[in-house]
């Protein structure tokens, strides 16, 4: 006679357990091979253990989204940074054509608005982009 308590089953006798079927043997084991347990509290019973209360994720706090908005406005100035260097060149080589001019200024007004977005009233809370010259133009 297969024998069986909290979380286990067994063949042979042991501390604790009680008697079961051959059924409620088997039906445990099949149970436990999908993660279910044996319980004895209250009777007999193979059921998947209780999942613990998953804790609602806390909005994240001013400080974090100001380290984020922060993070994400550098990385923009980097790909600025990038975009106007090799106009920049040009300029100061005295080779740069009109559209390059214009988008080199373009670039800076971009790069002084990104720098600016700690002065917007929603910030961090909230944060008002500047559009990237690549986005402006078809």
């Amino acid at each position: 006679m297969p024998y069986a308590a909290h979380r286990v089953v067994s063949t042979d006798p042991f501390e604790g357990a009680i008697e079961i079927t051959t059924e409620q043997y088997r039906a445990a084991v099949e149970g436990m091979v999908e993660g279910m347990v044996v319980s004895i509290e209250g009777g007999f019973s193979v059921e998947f253990p209780p999942q613990p209360e998953q804790p609602s994720e806390a909005p994240p706090t001013p400080a974090e989204l100001r380290v984020v908005a922060l993070a994400q406005r550098d990385a923009l100035m980097a790909v600025a940074a990038t975009r106007m260097a090799p106009l920049q060149y040009a300029v100061d080589l005295g080779d740069a054509t009109a559209d390059e001019e214009a988008m080199l200024a373009a670039w800076k007004r971009y790069s002084v608005d990104l720098n600016r977005i700690e002065q917007q009233e929603t910030f961090p809370d909230q944060i008002d982009w500047p559009v990237s010259p690549d986005m402006a133009t078809p």
